[in-house]
């Protein structure tokens, strides 16, 4: 199996809210894990295969470094235009049938968002920010969905209020659930049909509605991480952004806050992220390099393999993660 070895440098630090607790220092949290990508099984037979995998990048919250990826097949590391995520890519003419892995194993220190000094990055552009203004395939900005974000955001007057607003209403209203039929799409109309969905559903919910408003808002893509200090984590979690233009993003994880009853832990989620996370990448509706068959990606977190031109499934996806001591030297650099 071959190796390619990249050191992390610094990726573009992403702007953090400012802190509601100056006062206090952030949890920090380090840890060493590896992001295991699968393809089940490559069709035999084929005369090309090419294979996009998201990899964890530097923000304002984290610090990724010593990033190895083990994969069978020769590739570059390569990065999205619109967003700045990274990712490995690679093809292989007549590659062998059968299931195929790919390993990124990296170490990180994750911060509490919201917490402590602000971490200073320069501001985001004109057209940055009207990109996260605009509609996507599944984000929409239907009338219906208009509709709803002048009743939610009624009486408030600023831009923060409307987002607190707006959070209030996703977190009272919608029900997590990975039951209903059509869940984890990030599709804003069937969230707004159903009141029901997983974290990709809440949150596209929440940016339609802060769009709507004239607020910017992104989505961002990764893993929970357990208390436990080691562990298996078998599926992603996602949370939102929105801009402030004298804060920068604020964070929110309505999905989470939608599964507590403690008006505490609600209202901590708004503006605040606990550091038991990895963000991988941001945005949807994404444009690879070279660019798939599928055109765009509706969100990028699970490797994707085209042979041949078409879109090979089922992949799947796990994190394994172990707690480092806090602290610990970090050397950081890009991709």
């Amino acid at each position: 199996m071959r190796r390619l070895s990249s050191a992390v440098v610094g990726v573009a630090a992403l702007a953090l809210a400012a802190p509601l607790f100056a006062g206090q220092q952030p949890a920090v949290r380090s840890f060493e894990a590896t992001y295991v990508a699968t393809v089940a099984e490559v069709p035999a037979g084929l005369a090309r295969l090419e294979v996009w995998v998201p990899l964890p990048v530097d923000s304002a919250e984290q610090t990724i470094r010593n990033v190895h990826i083990e994969c069978p097949y020769e590739g570059s590391i390569r990065r999205e235009k619109e967003n700045g995520d990274a990712y490995f890519y690679f093809s292989t003419d007549s590659p062998k049938a059968g299931p195929l892995e790919i390993r990124v194993r990296f170490e990180a220190e994750r911060r509490e968002a919201g917490v402590g000094s602000t971490v200073g990055a320069a501001k985001p552009s004109a057209e940055e920010l009207q990109r996260y203004l605009r509609e996507e395939k599944l984000v929409t900005l239907s009338p219906r969905i208009r509709r709803i974000s002048k009743q939610a955001t009624l009486g408030a007057k600023t831009p923060e209020a409307k987002a607190r607003a707006i959070y209030e209403f996703i977190v009272n209203t919608m029900t997590y659930d990975k039951v209903a039929p059509g869940w984890g799409q990030g599709d804003t109309e069937r969230a707004c049909d159903v009141q029901k969905g997983n974290c990709t559903d809440i949150h596209s919910y929440f940016m339609s509605l802060a769009r709507a408003q004239g607020i910017p808002s992104r989505f961002i893509i990764g893993f929970p991480l357990k208390a436990d200090a080691e562990g298996t984590i078998p599926g992603y979690h996602c949370w939102a952004e929105f801009y402030l233009p004298d804060r920068g993003w604020v964070p929110v994880d309505a999905s989470d806050a939608s599964k507590m009853t403690d008006p505490k832990k609600r209202a901590y989620l708004f503006g605040h992220l606990d550091p038991d996370r990895v963000q991988f990448t941001i945005g949807r509706d994404l444009r690879l390099d070279p660019p798939p068959c599928a055109e765009t990606l509706n969100y990028f977190i699970y490797p994707y393999a085209e042979g041949d031109g078409k879109a090979i499934t089922p992949v799947a996806i796990r994190l394994e993660y172990k707690n480092r001591p806090t602290g610990a030297a970090t050397v950081s650099g890009g991709y």
